[in-house]
C-alpha cells in the first residue's frame, strides 16, 4: 500500500461541529478586519485630519500583510504543525487589532493594519491544511464549502456591526470588538485546536527548496496570467470596498449605518451571482465561459457608471443600481476564475495555490494603493471597475490563447 493510501485510510471522514465552527470563525477574522471598519473611514480621516486616499491606504497594507502573511505561513505549517503557527498568528492579530484600536497617528494605524493582516493570514491558510489532514476528499469539499459560505456572508455581518458601534461608540471601538474577537478564537482554539500534522511528515526549512519550487510555478504561463487576472479582479472588489464608504456617505449624504446596509445588500448580489454561476455550470458551460460572462459584465457596468457620472446624468437610484450590477457580477468570476487558475497550476497545488493567492494580494494591494493617490470622487470607483475588468479579461483571453495553442487546437 502506497504512503497516500495509508493517509487515505487514516483519514476521518466526518469532523465535529464543533471545531468546523471554530474554523469558520477563524477564516472569517481576515473579512471582519476589512469590512467592519469600513463604516469607519471617513470619521477615521477626519481624526486624523487627513484626505480620504491617505485612509484607504489602511485598506491597501492590509492587503498586503495578507500577501507575506500567506506565504510565509506555507512553510512554517509543514515545518511546525498547524497548531503553533496558527495559535502565533491568533497573537499577533489580537495585538494587532490592539494597536490599532490606541493608534495616535495614522502611521501608527498603518503598521498596526499590516501586523493584523499578518496574524489573520494564519487565519486563511491553517484551516485549509488542518481539514486536509483530517478529512478525505469527499468530506473536506463539504467543509471548505461551508468555509467559503462564511468568507461571503462575513461581508454582509462586518459592515453593520461597524456601523452599529460608529454610532455607539465611535471608529477605535471597532477595533476593540476585532481583538475581543481575536481573543476568543485564540482561547477557544487553545482548548480545541489539535495537531494533525505528524511529527514524521514534517519538512526541515529550506530556502532554497521553497525559492525553487516558486519560480518553478513562475514560469507557467498560463497559471500566471490567469492569476494576474484573478489580481485585478481582487483589485477592483477591494477598491469599491475602499471608497465605497466616502462616496456614498460625503457625496450622496448616506449616514454610516444606512451605508452599512447598502454595502451588506451588495454582498448578498455577490452571493446572488455565484448561485447563478453554478446553475449556469449545471447547464453545462464551461468554467472560461461563466468568467467570461462574469467579467463582461462587471466590466460594462463599471464603465457605464463612470460614463453617467461625467456626464452628469446619475442619480443615487443608478449608482446604486449599477454598481450592484458590478459587483453582483463578480460572483460569476471568483470560483471559476480559481478553477481554471489551478488546473493551469500544475501537479504541485500546494505551490500553485500559495503564489496564487499572495500575488492576488499584491496586485490589489498595488491598484488599491495607486488609486489612494489619484484625487477622490464618485468617478474614481467605476473607472477602476472598468480598468480591472478590461485589464482581467485581456489576461483571460491571453491565456485561452495560449492554452488553445499547447494544445495544437
Amino acid at each position: 500500500m502506497t504512503e497516500q493510501a495509508i493517509r487515505d485510510n487514516t483519514h476521518q471522514t466526518t469532523v465535529g461541529m464543533a471545531l468546523v465552527i471554530l474554523l469558520a470563525l477563524l477564516t472569517a477574522l481576515d473579512a471582519m478586519a476589512i469590512d467592519m471598519y469600513l463604516p469607519g473611514m471617513p470619521m477615521i480621516a477626519q481624526t486624523y485630519e487627513v484626505s480620504a486616499g491617505s485612509v484607504q491606504q489602511t485598506l491597501s497594507v492590509f492587503l498586503a500583510g495578507l500577501a507575506l502573511g500567506q506565504c510565509l505561513y506555507g512553510p512554517l505549517l509543514e515545518r511546525f504543525g498547524r497548531r503553533m503557527p496558527l495559535l502565533v498568528g491568533l497573537v499577533i492579530f489580537v495585538a494587532g487589532s490592539v494597536v490599532a484600536a490606541m493608534a495616535p497617528t495614522l502611521e501608527w494605524l498603518l503598521a498596526a493594519r499590516f501586523l493584523q493582516a499578518i496574524g489573520a493570514a494564519a487565519g486563511l491558510v491553517a484551516p485549509r491544511a488542518i481539514v486536509a489532514d483530517l478529512c478525505d476528499v469527499k468530506s473536506s469539499a463539504k467543509i471548505f464549502s461551508l468555509l467559503m459560505q462564511v468568507m461571503m456572508i462575513a461581508p454582509v455581518v462586518a459592515p453593520m456591526m461597524g456601523g452599529f458601534l460608529l454610532e455607539h461608540g465611535g471608529w477605535r471601538v471597532i477595533f476593540w470588538t476585532l481583538a475581543v474577537l481575536g481573543v476568543i478564537g485564540l482561547a477557544w482554539s487553545l482548548a480545541a485546536i489539535p495537531e494533525t500534522l505528524d511529527v514524521r511528515q514534517r519538512t526541515a526549512l529550506s530556502v532554497g527548496s521553497v525559492v525553487r519550487g516558486y519560480l518553478a510555478q513562475s514560469r507557467r504561463r498560463v497559471f500566471m496570467a490567469y492569476t494576474a487576472a484573478g489580481g485585478f479582479v481582487l483589485g477592483s472588489l477591494f477598491t469599491y470596498i475602499s471608497a465605497a464608504a466616502f462616496v456614498f456617505t460625503d457625496h450622496f449624504g448616506m449616514t454610516p449605518t444606512h451605508f452599512s446596509y447598502l454595502f451588506a445588500a451588495n454582498s448578498v448580489g455577490l452571493i446572488i451571482g455565484g448561485m447563478l454561476s453554478n446553475g449556469l455550470s449545471a447547464r453545462g458551460m464551461t468554467p472560461a465561459g461563466v468568467t467570461y460572462i462574469g467579467l463582461g459584465m462587471h466590466t460594462l457596468a463599471g464603465a457605464l457608471l463612470y460614463l453617467v457620472v461625467t456626464t452628469d446624468m446619475v442619480t443615487f437610484e443608478i449608482y446604486v443600481a449599477l454598481l450592484a450590477v458590478a459587483i453582483g457580477a463578480l460572483g460569476l468570476v471568483f470560483g471559476n476564475l480559481t478553477a481554471l487558475t489551478m488546473n493551469a497550476g500544475g501537479a504541485k497545488a500546494g505551490v500553485a495555490s500559495a503564489l496564487m493567492g499572495t500575488l492576488h494580494y499584491v496586485i490589489a494591494a498595488a491598484v488599491g494603493y495607486i488609486v489612494s493617490l489619484v484625487t477622490q470622487g464618485p468617478h474614481l470607483m467605476p473607472l477602476t471597475i472598468a480598468l480591472c475588468g478590461v485589464a482581467a479579461l485581456l489576461l483571460c483571453r491571453l491565456a485561452g490563447a495560449m492554452t488553445k495553442k499547447a494544445q495544437g487546437t
